[in-house]
């Protein structure tokens, strides 16, 4: 059975490269609340008393998304759920910027995002007593941990790297925040994860707002936060329920057996190179041509931006 290689790349405030980006957290401080250096995405600002600081600076300039309750635990995205299959996580990369630090040697890491399989996490360091300076490398689970690596101007950086095989339903990215009050943090995550040859649903979805609440979608394909790596059983169950469900959004769905990619509110020239290249369909039918033109292009440009492909452009409809 041949498999394909699905990429999973979530940034809540940090580019895939080192910048020097940070928030404000101290209340005395003139600036407080404001994050700097912001991009991609938001970062995470979790700050409670609304009485004293109804809002932020950086709610006012959309660069951090704030929660006004504590949490040991956040569950920030979930990265893939494929009902009735398995994925082949291959490859994790966490880097974050956060005001919180690590406890007990690396056995907490506070504000840095890591997948948990499930309902716990299979990547959780463990103390190691052997190694006394950083980076740190476990032979056993084969990750590699790294603090301070380069400095920002305000809070510390953490990145955690691991490579191997686990076969996981479901992936979801967690962060423990400890219940702390006044933090923040930014991250860069992406994951690499392998799954066997389907057919594919190409439609970004919301998880908890499309995904979730249909059971027709549940039971058709699963769900990726790329929009692409989402497999199913049979492509015309897949286009049958997205017609359904989704008659005035659009989307595409590509069947492996043919090697035909259906449009529905596409037209060929919507089509980016990089889905071309990845999938490599031998034709194109278009179902329902676009009516309105803005929805492809939504369409195209959430796609691009789930595959790391171009700045933010849209949001879901």
């Amino acid at each position: 059975m041949p498999f394909n290689i699905g990429v999973a790349s979530v940034s809540h405030g940090l580019t895939t490269y080192e910048t020097n980006t940070y928030c404000q957290n101290d209340t005395a401080a003139s600036d407080y609340g404001k994050c700097y250096n912001v991009g991609p995405g938001k970062a995470v600002f979790v700050q409670t008393d609304t009485a004293t600081y109804p809002t932020l600076p950086c709610e006012t300039d959309g660069t951090c998304t704030r929660y006004t309750a504590t949490t040991w635990s956040r569950n920030l995205a979930t990265l893939f759920s494929f009902t009735g299959k398995q994925a082949i996580v291959q490859y994790i990369y966490s880097r974050s910027h956060s005001s919180l630090s690590i406890a007990g040697r690396i056995i907490y890491l506070q504000g840095h995002p890591i997948p948990i399989d499930g309902a716990y996490s299979f990547l959780f360091p463990a103390q190691v007593y052997e190694q006394a300076t950083w980076p740190i490398y476990d032979p056993v689970y084969n990750w590699k941990a790294h603090l301070n690596p380069y400095t920002i101007s305000i809070g510390r950086v953490f990145y955690l790297r691991w490579q191997g095989t686990l076969f996981a339903p479901v992936l979801y990215l967690y962060v423990y925040e400890d219940n702390r009050n006044n933090i923040w943090y930014a991250s860069y995550v992406r994951v690499v994860y392998a799954y066997e040859s389907s057919p594919l649903a190409v439609v970004p979805l919301d998880y908890d707002r499309d995904y979730v609440p249909h059971q027709e979608l549940r039971s058709a394909f699963g769900f990726s936060i790329n929009g692409v790596d989402q497999p199913g059983w049979n492509a015309d169950d897949i286009i049958r329920v997205l017609r359904e469900l989704f008659p005035s959004r659009a989307w595409a769905v590509f069947d492996d057996r043919q090697y035909v990619l259906y449009l529905y509110n596409l037209t060929p020239d919507y089509v980016p190179d990089w889905l071309i290249e990845k999938l490599a369909p031998t034709a194109m039918k278009v179902l329902r041509p676009p009516a309105d033109a803005t929805v492809a292009k939504a369409w195209l440009d959430l796609l691009n931006e789930k595959n790391a492909q171009i700045p933010p452009q849209a949001e879901l409809p």
